[in-house]
């Protein structure tokens, strides 16, 4: 069959939309007639070499829709199901997956990164040459096949342009907060930066009781989202930003600070604002060629914790099916989150409009 689908060639793009060859699910895949995708900075981190993918390929790691064939094999989705995608599937094996860390199997980590699906091919081709599988999903795509293991069955009161953000961004955020950061009843938490990632660590943060939200960002027009989903302070992004959380916070600092941009410089600093005894998560992803620095010392006399915090820090699963359970509980208002919508031919326009950094997050609607 033919799918219209998002190719990057080369590092730098320009990415372009074009018609493409898909193959019928094999074993153990299905095929998914794609409702919403959305628009991430890790695509925009694989189309400038940041973090390196396989080419070409059809970009795109949040999705969700519906299953339209089911390969032989496939014994947990069912044709018709409406599912959410994600990039992390876990093996239920290895040494992580046997210790409740399954967001860090080995085998489902190898997978992703290749390029292509569990036999070794890849289902995507452009006159008879494969077109490689990003994070094995490849959501920017009217229909893709995908591995079973990479599919979740969601609620059908779950829009798709929610679940598709549950797979990863507010996965990831929502994680940062209650897994890693261990967000308590009255805590203060700071989350630096408001994108994505960040607001979903302050949706996140509420969920857990925090006492006081403190969002930051460079740009404004973030203050009104902020407040929105649950951040009660914001303060913009400057040289005297950590002072004055140190002045809201009696001059201890916060029992967590998110830092979600991936900036080394701001990991450094942000330090600061963590109170003695408290915590830093790390959920932001910086260049693997990029260096934080922390004086050890200061680190012991204050019994400061760092963490790093990888996709939603727990099972993917366990993930979205609480996820859109808060959602449906009120409890997780991801289409606030959502400020733009664009078909797939605006996929640049898309692209361009995440890296303004003023929207929320913008999703690809596919109906």
């Amino acid at each position: 069959m033919k799918t219209m689908a998002v190719t990057l060639d080369s590092v730098g793009g320009p990415v372009q939309v074009e018609s493409l060859d898909l193959g019928e699910p094999l074993e153990g895949e299905v095929l998914v007639k794609m409702g919403a995708a959305g628009i991430c900075h890790s695509d925009q981190h694989a189309i400038s070499g940041q973090h390196g993918a396989e080419l070409p390929c059809v970009l795109g790691h949040e999705g969700a829709g519906e299953v339209v064939a089911i390969g032989p094999e496939v014994n947990t989705i069912r044709l018709g199901d409406r599912v959410a995608l994600n990039w992390v599937p876990s093996c239920g094996l290895c040494f992580y997956c046997i210790r409740d860390q399954k967001h860090l199997c080995s085998e489902g980590t190898q997978r992703i990164w290749n390029g292509y699906l569990a036999d070794g091919t890849s289902r995507i081709s452009r006159n008879g040459e494969p077109i490689l599988h990003y994070c094995g999903i490849s959501t920017w795509s009217e229909h893709m096949v995908v591995a079973e293991v990479s599919c979740r069955p969601i609620p059908d009161s779950v829009p798709f342009e929610v679940a598709a953000l549950i797979g990863c961004g507010v996965a990831t955020g929502v994680g940062a907060a209650l897994h890693r950061g261990q967000i308590s009843e009255g805590d203060i938490v700071v989350v630096v930066g408001a994108g994505g990632v960040g607001l979903s660590a302050v949706m996140g943060a509420r969920m857990a009781g925090a006492e006081r939200i403190i969002a930051v960002d460079r740009e404004p027009e973030k203050h009104r989202l902020s407040i929105d989903l649950g951040a009660t302070d914001f303060i913009p992004a400057n040289d005297a930003t950590i002072d004055a959380v140190l002045s809201l916070t009696e001059g201890r600092g916060a029992d967590v600070v998110i830092e979600a941009i991936g900036n080394t410089r701001l990991q450094q600093e942000w330090l600061a604002a963590v109170r003695p005894g408290g915590t830093m998560v790390l959920v932001g992803v910086p260049s693997t060629s990029d260096l934080t620095n922390f004086v050890s010392a200061d680190l012991i006399r204050s019994e400061k914790t760092i963490k790093g915090s990888y996709y939603a820090a727990t099972g993917t699963d366990k993930a979205i099916d609480d996820l859109c359970a808060a959602y449906l509980d009120g409890d997780l208002p991801v289409d606030r989150l959502i400020s733009k919508r664009v078909p797939i031919e605006n996929i640049q326009e898309a692209i361009d409009s995440m890296l303004t950094g003023t929207e929320g997050r913008t999703v690809i609607t596919f109906e």
